[in-house]
């Protein structure tokens, strides 16, 4: 037996027939994300973001279901990888920005109240010392991510993707830069939002199609 499968889809009925009135309501949550007559996003916009926010819950099921969805909506492999790097670089900088908070810790100790607050960046110096030219590499990293001159997908979109990774990883340093880049790449709150709402899709997308997993492992018990 292998944990993850294509086959597991077959287990779709399964968790259907063993938790129906879940399975609806996730099934008109989906739908309502990914409506082909919302204006704000289209489709496209919508499974490169879902491509982003699937490759930091590393949900092959999902990967499955919005890569073909996104090249059927006409989205390139140059595209698709763009998005999978934003997810590589948001993941990354959750990584760094909570390493200012591991200094703050460490700078505070007892008298530490707040955990997470705008002013920690103030502690990016104390980690880039420390660092041994690390943080520089990883500057490099986010600059070629988002790099303006790198047309093939827009800096909003790739912002907009950004905010979906970053609400997936619950990081606040993230949100608090992805949200003012993607305002001053012209975003809109209802871009943002719509960006927001397929990020919780896919998460609890995630949790779902694994349910096809636990009604596999049931059988093999």
């Amino acid at each position: 037996m292998h944990y993850h499968e294509s086959g597991d889809f077959d287990y779709a009925t399964v968790l259907a027939q063993a938790a129906p009135n879940q399975v609806k309501a996730f099934g008109a949550f989906d739908a309502a994300v990914f409506d082909a007559d919302d204006e704000v996003l289209d489709l496209r916009t919508k499974e490169l973001i879902a491509i982003g926010v699937a490759s930091t819950t590393q949900c092959p099921y999902c990967l499955d279901v919005h890569v073909g969805s996104a090249k059927k909506e006409g989205a390139s492999r140059e595209e698709v990888a763009r998005a999978v790097f934003v997810s590589a670089g948001l993941r990354a900088g959750a990584a760094y920005t909570h390493g200012l908070l591991a200094h703050k810790i460490a700078e505070q100790g007892e008298e530490l109240e707040h955990f997470q607050e705008p002013g920690d960046v103030k502690h990016l110096r104390a980690l880039r010392k420390a660092s041994g030219g690390s943080v520089e590499a990883f500057g490099e990293f986010d600059a070629a991510v988002f790099d303006p001159s790198d047309e093939v997908l827009s800096v909003k979109v790739r912002e907009l993707i950004a905010i979906a990774v970053a609400a997936t990883t619950q990081c606040p340093y993230c949100l608090g830069a992805h949200v003012g880049n993607a305002q001053k790449a012209g975003a809109t709150d209802e871009e943002v939002a719509r960006a927001v709402m397929v990020a919780a899709a896919l998460r609890a997308g995630a949790a779902y199609t694994h349910g096809f997993l636990a009604m596999k492992l049931y059988d093999e018990k």
